[in-house]
């Protein structure tokens, strides 16, 4: 009797004044003129550019909304009104020092402008950590809730599932798989007004609009005078490279010590991480032999010296285009190399405070038997995986100087990739949240 009580108010709170404003009636139509303010919130940089996709869409097929959050750069770009800015607090969400001062003063600068303009819609895209407390906050104050990118938590901390399926109206997941999971979780608790939709993942919407740069493709391919190319993908996130970048660039040294003379070039997400990879190139480089071949052009003007490893700034389509063989950082990056259908080795080191707590306790956490997402598609060992701790890069080495030079377990694995990748490039993520949005906002549902 309880939990139908409360459900009972949740669903009075969120109906709003008047009739026929009940945010989950998908049958109501409001004017065009009719304003609805949206609240959106990011807090990582591939969230923002997803977002602003999301609103892009929604300009078109939703222009009755006003568009202001916790935003970054992109979503800046397009006019979305700014009450916090998370690129001015990079380190949010990073870590875990330095992370509960940057989500308070985030909390309160989204708090402030709730109590100013309380939103017609809450829109949270990822980052669980500070936008779970945000979703409570929004169904306390009657605020319908569209997460849009559903946490993880069929591999680690399902215990959030109760708190989902309290607290959000709508969760947009961007896996097959996690539908089924996220409705088998809320049909151990009824009486809420969650639902869950498979939308597809917005990263393909985003490469079918990437094309490799011609002048960058020829100049890798002439830097590499024949030999393999290996691109190294460390990270967007200052802290992921600082680890994934050393341990990649030991596993090139190791190849090149093993005699293959491999040219590699760096993945930078944008000019800002230059200077961070450069720093941490040049740290490595008096461990470097060099190369066997000297490179058929000259370095750009780095002021590093010619080892036959370059940085590419914010052109992944020309660097995997290029790529043998890749080493990526565990992530969303996998499935961006995947759509390139690329041998590769994910890794990821999580940190030396980590290693005996998970060695301890890990099992209880990490439920899937696979951590990369292009294994958990699959559900199977596609692509070898090193993760989430890496003690001794030997091992990783000698896989990568294998898959250098096996060309059956290349093609296999490509083959194998082509079957996990090929059923998400049909994506349409943004125009599906964009149908979530609008009936949870009361409106006709967009053409």
């Amino acid at each position: 009797m309880r939990r139908r009580a409360r459900s009972e108010r949740r669903g009075d709170a969120r109906a709003g004044p008047g009739p026929g404003s009940d945010v989950r009636g998908a049958g109501a139509t409001r004017p065009v003129a009719d304003t609805k303010h949206v609240f959106i919130s990011v807090c990582e940089e591939s969230a923002d550019l997803h977002a602003a996709s999301l609103v892009r869409a929604a300009r078109e097929r939703l222009p009755q909304c006003a568009w202001h959050g916790l935003t970054g750069p992109r979503l800046r770009a397009l006019g979305v009104e700014t009450v916090y800015d998370f690129a001015a607090h990079a380190a949010m969400l990073s870590g875990i020092l330095g992370v509960i001062g940057r989500a308070r003063q985030a909390l309160r600068a989204i708090e402030a402008s709730w109590n100013r303009r309380r939103p017609d819609l809450v829109v949270l895209l990822d980052s669980p950590e500070l936008h779970l407390r945000l979703a409570t906050k929004a169904r306390r104050l009657g605020i319908p809730v569209l997460y849009y990118i559903a946490p993880q938590t069929w591999a680690a901390r399902a215990y959030r599932n109760r708190r989902i399926v309290r607290d959000i109206d709508r969760l947009a997941c961007i896996l097959p798989f996690e539908e089924a999971y996220f409705r088998a979780a809320a049909e151990r608790r009824p009486g809420t007004a969650f639902r869950a939709t498979y939308v597809g993942h917005p990263l393909f919407e985003a490469l079918r609009q990437a094309a490799p740069a011609p002048g960058t493709l020829e100049m890798l391919r002439d830097r590499a005078a024949g030999r393999k190319i290996v691109a190294l993908l460390p990270g967007s996130r200052r802290h992921v490279i600082r680890t994934m970048l050393p341990l990649q660039l030991e596993v090139l040294r190791r190849l090149r010590a093993a005699g293959r003379d491999v040219y590699a070039a760096i993945s930078c997400v944008s000019a800002d991480r230059r200077e961070l990879i450069r720093d941490l190139l040049a740290a490595a480089l008096p461990a470097f032999p060099p190369p066997a071949q000297p490179t058929a052009t000259a370095p750009p003007d780095d002021g590093l010296a010619d080892v036959g490893v370059d940085i590419v700034v914010d052109d992944n389509a020309s660097l995997l285009t290029a790529a043998d063989l890749v080493l990526v950082a565990s992530g969303t990056a996998a499935l961006h190399v995947a759509h390139y259908r690329k041998p590769m080795v994910v890794m990821y080191d999580a940190g030396r405070l980590l290693y005996w707590p998970h060695r301890l306790l890990g099992r209880f956490v990490i439920r899937a038997p696979h951590l990369s997402l292009v294994n958990i598609l699959a559900q199977a060992r596609v692509v070898p995986e090193f993760m989430p701790f890496i003690r001794d890069v030997a091992p990783l080495a000698a896989v990568a100087g294998q898959l250098l030079t096996d060309e059956t377990w290349r093609q296999i694995m490509v083959r194998q990739i082509d079957e996990v990748v090929r059923p998400l490039e049909a994506s349409d993520a943004s125009v599906r949240v964009c149908e979530l949005a609008a009936e949870l906002l009361g409106l006709q549902r967009p053409a």
